[in-house]
């Protein structure tokens, strides 16, 4: 092995991590995408009144502020401009209403995703089946060791 300087080692492992993290954040971008339009699907089938068993689905409203330093910035905004202030206050109010549905979805007590639900979902994100069976069970791992959330857990998703 070559000698290498404490800044060699550095820039190499930079430029490791940024070839690495590139198909991975691509990967998770779509992945989000592919998340929030499901969870869009998920919310008409239950409206039209769908019936499950082995899954929980349901839509609730949640009254909560996010993005502290938004609203920070909204109010130096209304400051300055406080006609368009008004404005934009109003858009607000009314998106927020719209915005602050929330699909809870899971899977019920005693039911496991199979592997064919992992490689349908791995080869939408453009993977062969072939990728798709070498990769899931190690992200499973890598999933469990991190201590991410397990298959069982209730999750949500912003409407």
């Amino acid at each position: 092995m070559a000698n290498r300087s404490e800044l060699e080692i550095a820039v190499r492992s930079m430029v490791a991590y940024d070839v690495l993290s590139k198909p991975l954040t691509s990967l998770g971008q779509k992945s989000d995408r592919r998340k929030d339009k499901l969870g869009k699907e998920i919310s008409t089938l239950l409206r039209e009144g769908d019936r499950f068993d082995r899954v929980v689905a349901y839509v609730e409203r949640r009254d909560e502020e996010k993005a502290r330093t938004l609203r920070e910035g909204i109010e130096a905004f209304k400051e300055e401009f406080p006609k368009y202030g008004k404005i934009l206050e109003g858009v607000i109010e009314k998106r927020r209403s719209l915005s602050n549905r929330y699909l809870v979805f899971g899977l019920e007590d005693g039911f496991k995703l199979s592997p064919d639900d992992y490689r349908r979902v791995m080869k939408d994100l453009g993977m062969t089946t072939v990728e798709a069976d070498a990769m899931y069970p190690h992200l499973l791992q890598i999933s469990d060791r991190l201590g991410k959330a397990g298959e069982n857990s209730l999750r949500d998703i912003l409407l």
